[in-house]
């Protein structure tokens, strides 16, 4: 599938546009959508409105050039957020390096020649630049999403570096980035910290023993981590004490911190600790479904003289264990009504329920649910019942003892009246003074006395109470303020008996109003306890299971059934168990932290894996505290799942490996580019010089040859200068087209049997005379019994002619060159592998180690000699065509002035294809 690209041509002539939009169309890789320009301005208009992928701009516009358009792009560019400067190729009419390396320093991504320029090199020139922009945008846009990752993080992230003395001892550290987070946790700005010192800044860093720590961190490379750490120090110019997790890793000569300010929650974990403890009466969680307690305090032990474990022991069978028969029928119905109540309703309840010691205790309960299941169904409820045993007997008391003053006998806190309905008087008890502080002697004996004490936002409420219950019933309970001498308003229990006369007629109303202040407060303390507890058990956060040393798990809440894929089932059979969760690595962990637990009672948090039912692991925290009261371990796990947080960890450090790799590929593009151009205009140099030089002499003697007469001996020189410098022409030509072909995958062999030794000599014939104008001698030793191989003649003259060249090039006056054609054998293995072998060896400079595994490579040459060599040519060639004969070629020398040994071989029986790969 090809991609999409829009390519904007600048150039005031209508031909070259036309010629670039053909070559564009013949590209397979991209559809390209083609805008031109014929000016510098209609361009940059162009742009504004186009928004093109690359730009092909000619050098010389009719208004201004290619530069100055590139500077007026990148000004608008500025302005323009979110807007990048596209692939720009720069074409001229004439090769100028000046303005090459300027257009490179601007932008451009490339500089072509027009009259070089083909097709072919367009296209892959265009490829590039594309290429070079992606991969440039990628990488500042990566740079940019980790910038703002970091610095939009909750959590504090800092760098900081070592500062050693001379010794190398590492005495502080300095600040070098720290997040918003962290300026807001340290309570100082960016700019009150970059640059300074730590142990300057955050004294207690030292004398906590944490810069130890870290130093260590720095000269070992282990990770240090440290969950709910106390820390005291200067934090805005105020001593506070603060608890932390932190994660301090190395990074460089130095290391790199991640915090998180953990207080509230430490403080709100030892809240919620304190209230369960404090909370008066039992505080439970039932689960409905599997109709068992997942929870209950401490309390269970004051209220019903049961444990905990022994509560959790009895499982389903709770109810029918200890609940009132008569209460126990009543449960069905009970349950039903959790099924319409809404989320912050109440339920009350009062029930018996059976003391260790065989006595019956009357419990009022307060419930809401706590959690349901997907279908919003019920699933858990919590609540606290209050021990009301003692106000039950006090009822029955009253119902057994007489209207009025054996009741007193027994009231507690209480106001007993009388009231003759039809007379309106009321005998009220002393309770009004020991109560509501109002001597005898001042208080009126009627209704109205009393109903100008009760609250003004009760009064309406408990006289339309008071009505419909006089119509329908003969006892009630009643709940309300009334003002005390003192003028605070006191909550009152009011408990009636209407009596009737003989007509149906109320007669008289006895009763008693109960102080029921402080349980008032209680409650709505618990219920505000609650209503926390609530909150943070609803976040599902952590699991919960209870089990023993041995392995086994006797029961675990849903949150962590749900973390590792298993169900109640699995506990009932016993496939649940925690030691076959952990992984082996972790057993000797779970040894030290299970004799921790059984000398302090719990255990410090830390982290390990378990396996989930699927076989995969989750990382978690695990804090566990052994149930009081037992000796068998049964103890209380709590679970966090750090798969999150790992996952998290894990995107941040691959992050941080794609960001510096991306900044290594951007250094070795840019070295690379810079290379390329250096090795461009090196070329570009040595092209002009080897052309101009041959063409100077040519030049110079036709001049003469037409201005002056010479005789027959100097016409003679002055044509065999013209014909040396014009092959030389031709030769150099010739290589640079034989290197485009190779660039082309174009150089064609023409395969025929070859005598290598008629090769060999006929360039050794070929040689002798540029070796005897030096005084060189040739040393041979051929074996012209060497089978012909398959190879183009041409070519391999080619070869041997090039490498005999620059043996006689640079072997000095009265040297030698020595040459050999013979067949080698090499074992490998069991197998015989025989190759045709040819060397050249010369006498002459020699080749630098350093450079020998660049000679074959195209445009290399070793100048430190200080002669001219040429374009670096003739040795990538020779190497591609013996590469094309299935043949290798290497080079060796034992330096500078030593010579240098070329060595050629073939596979004895090569054949190699018609036409090359």
């Amino acid at each position: 599938m090809t991609t999409e690209l829009t390519v904007l041509i600048i150039d005031n002539s209508p031909n070259e546009r036309e010629l670039y939009r053909h070559c564009l169309q013949q590209d397979a890789k991209y559809n390209y959508t083609i805008i031109e320009a014929s000016t510098g301005k209609s361009g940059l208009e162009s742009w504004r409105r186009f928004q093109p992928d690359v730009i092909l701009l000619d050098f010389l516009l009719p208004d201004i050039d290619g530069l100055e358009v590139i500077d007026e792009l990148k000004k608008q560019i500025d302005e323009q957020p979110r807007t990048w400067l596209p692939a720009a190729i720069m074409i001229t009419g004439q090769g100028n390096e000046a303005v090459a390396v300027q257009a490179m320093k601007s932008g451009i991504q490339d500089y072509l020649v027009k009259r070089e320029t083909t097709p072919d090199i367009l296209r892959s020139t265009l490829h590039s630049a594309v290429e070079n922009v992606r991969l440039r945008r990628k990488l500042l846009s990566s740079e940019e999403r980790f910038r703002t990752s970091i610095e939009n993080s909750l959590d504090c992230f800092g760098f900081y570096s070592a500062v050693r003395n001379n010794e190398g001892n590492i005495v502080d550290f300095r600040f070098e980035y720290v997040n918003a987070a962290a300026c807001e946790a340290n309570m100082l700005s960016k700019e009150e910290q970059l640059g300074k010192l730590l142990c300057e800044l955050f004294p207690a860093t030292r004398t906590s023993g944490l810069f130890d720590k870290y130093c260590y961190v720095v000269e070992t490379g282990q990770p240090l981590i440290k969950e709910s750490l106390i820390y005291t120090d200067v934090f805005g110019k105020q001593l506070s004490t603060r608890v932390f997790d932190i994660r301090i890793s190395k990074m460089g000569d130095g290391i790199v911190a991640s915090w998180r300010d953990v207080t509230a929650k430490k403080q709100a974990e030892d809240f919620i600790e304190r209230i369960a403890t404090a909370t008066p009466g039992l505080l439970y969680v039932y689960d409905l479904v599997e109709q068992r307690n997942v929870y209950v305090n401490r309390q269970i032990g004051e209220v019903l003289g049961y444990t905990t474990s022994e509560i959790e022991a009895m499982g389903t069978q709770l109810f029918t264990l200890l609940m009132h028969s008569e209460d126990v029928l009543r449960l069905p119905q009970l349950l039903e009504r959790f099924n319409t109540l809404q989320d912050g309703d109440t339920l009350e309840t009062e029930y018996r329920m059976r003391h260790k010691n065989g006595e019956w205790r009357w419990l009022l309960s307060k419930e809401v649910i706590f959690k349901r299941n997907f279908d919003n169904s019920p699933r858990q409820i919590v609540g606290t019942a209050l021990d009301i045993t003692e106000h039950k007997r006090t009822e029955e008391s009253l119902r057994k003892s007489n209207e009025r003053f054996q009741l007193a006998a027994r009231a507690v806190n209480s106001l007993i009246y009388d009231w003759d309905t039809l007379g309106n008087t009321i005998e009220r008890s002393d309770g009004i003074t020991r109560i509501f502080g109002y001597d005898t002697a001042e208080v009126e004996p009627t209704v109205e006395w009393w109903y100008e004490l009760i609250h003004p936002d009760d009064i309406n409420d408990l006289k339309s109470a008071l009505d419909a219950i006089i119509a329908e019933q003969d006892c009630y309970t009643l709940s309300y303020r009334v003002r005390s001498k003192d003028g605070n308003y006191r909550y009152v229990e009011e408990k009636g008996k209407i009596i009737r006369n003989s007509e149906g007629d109320v007669a008289r109303v006895v009763g008693n109003a109960t102080d029921i202040t402080v349980a008032k407060q209680t409650e709505a303390a618990l219920r505000e306890s609650e209503a926390k507890f609530r909150r943070i058990v609803d976040s599902n956060f952590v699991g919960v299971y209870f089990g023993d040393a041995s392995g086994r798990i006797f029961e675990a809440n849903n949150a962590f059934l749900e973390m590792f894929g298993y169900t109640g089932a699995d506990i009932e059979t016993g496939v649940l168990r925690w030691d076959t969760m952990t992984p082996s690595e972790f057993k000797e962990l779970d040894a030290e932290k299970i004799q921790e637990l059984q000398l302090n009672g719990i255990c410090t948090p830390f982290e390990k894996e378990y396996f989930h039912k699927d076989g995969t692991r989750v990382p978690i925290l695990l804090g566990i505290a052994q149930m009081e009261g037992r000796e068998d371990g049964y103890s209380a796990c709590f679970i966090i799942n750090l798969t999150q947080l790992k996952q998290t960890e894990a995107a941040l450090r691959q992050s941080e490996e794609r960001y510096k790799h991306l900044l290594k590929l951007e250094e070795k593009a840019r070295q690379s580019a810079e290379t390329a151009n250096r090795a461009k205009d090196e070329f570009v140099a040595m092209v002009s010089h080897d052309l101009r030089s041959p063409l100077n002499a040519i030049l110079g003697w036709a001049k003469l040859l037409q201005t002056r007469k010479f005789d027959e001996a100097a016409t003679q020189k002055a044509l065999q200068t013209i014909e040396r410098n014009a092959k030389s022409q031709a030769k150099l030509l010739e290589d640079l087209l034989d290197m485009s072909r190779i660039l082309r995958s174009k150089l064609q062999l023409e395969l025929l049997p070859v005598n290598l030794y008629t090769v060999v000599t006929a360039a050794i014939e070929t040689a002798y005379p540029g070796a005897n104008a030096k005084n060189i001698r040739f040393v041979t030793v051929l074996d012209n019994s060497i089978p012909p191989i398959s190879g183009d003649i041409h070519r391999l003259q080619q070869v041997m002619g090039n490498l005999l060249s620059n043996a006689l090039k640079f072997t000095d006056v009265g040297g030698r060159i020595e040459v050999y054609l013979s067949i080698k054998h090499a074992w490998q293995g069991n197998q015989d592998l025989n190759y045709i072998q040819i060397d050249v060896k010369d006498t002459g400079i020699g080749i630098k180690p350093e450079f020998l595994p660049q000679v074959f490579e195209r445009y290399q040459q070793d100048n430190s000699n200080g002669r001219h060599q040429g374009l670096g040519l003739g040795l990538a060639i020779a190497s591609h065509i013996i590469e094309l004969h299935g043949g290798t070629i290497t080079a060796t020398s034992l330096g500078e002035g030593q010579g240098s040994t070329f060595t050629i071989r073939f596979p004895f029986n090569n054949n190699p294809p018609l036409t090359p790969p």
